[in-house]
């Protein structure tokens, strides 16, 4: 994406800054894709995407997988 795009007027980042904040208080302790969906109001599309993103960003990732469904957690910081 150009700069011109992402300074584009209109164009609102605030709620998928609030979206952000929000699953990262929910993954205070582990949860499925399922849970966060619910908690958020999300699509299940879109909370993967959110969480691929989390987890691209280095803030979540996928702590185990049951079955078919994966468990997600926060990433702790160090320091």
């Amino acid at each position: 994406m150009t700069a011109a795009a992402r300074n584009r007027p209109g164009r609102d980042r605030s709620g998928a800054a609030a979206r952000r904040r929000a699953a990262l208080l929910a993954l205070e302790r582990p949860r499925t894709q399922a849970e966060l969906r619910d908690l958020l109001g999300m699509s299940n599309s879109g909370v993967l995407h959110l969480l691929r993103r989390l987890e691209r960003d280095g803030l979540a990732r996928p702590a185990e997988k049951v079955g078919w469904t994966r468990i997600w957690e926060k990433v702790r910081q160090r320091g």
